[in-house]
């Protein structure tokens, strides 16, 4: 997914809530250029509550992303995806996660199969 693909995509999860809205906020990538990382406000908290943790350093993650592109993807869809996957982890392997978080894609993991 390109750039202009993936702005479309966190604009479309943009509800309206403080939770999905869109946030933009520049970082240095490797090369100490600064760019613009578009993520909706729930990512950014996920970031946070993991730098408070201790478990990341959210500029070196876009430093890595940025000299490791992935594809087509552009940085803010590489670091959307990693904080999804580091969740994803910690969901699955029952770790402690930030409040009232649940990655996409596992609400219905935890939902007993009889009442799915």
């Amino acid at each position: 997914m390109q750039h202009q693909e993936f702005t479309q995509y966190i604009s479309d999860l943009d509800d309206g809530s403080e939770f999905r809205a869109t946030i933009a906020r520049s970082y240095k990538n490797h090369l100490g250029v600064e760019e613009i990382i578009l993520l909706p406000q729930c990512y950014w908290d996920i970031a946070a509550w993991l730098e408070e943790q201790g478990a990341i350093d959210f500029n070196e993650w876009v430093r890595h992303c940025s000299e490791n592109p992935h594809e087509d993807w552009s940085l803010s869809h590489q670091l959307m995806y990693w904080l999804w996957y580091d969740l994803s982890i910690r969901h699955r392997d029952d770790h402690p996660m930030p409040p009232n978080m649940i990655p996409e894609g596992h609400l219905l993991a935890n939902i007993p199969a009889n009442e799915a």
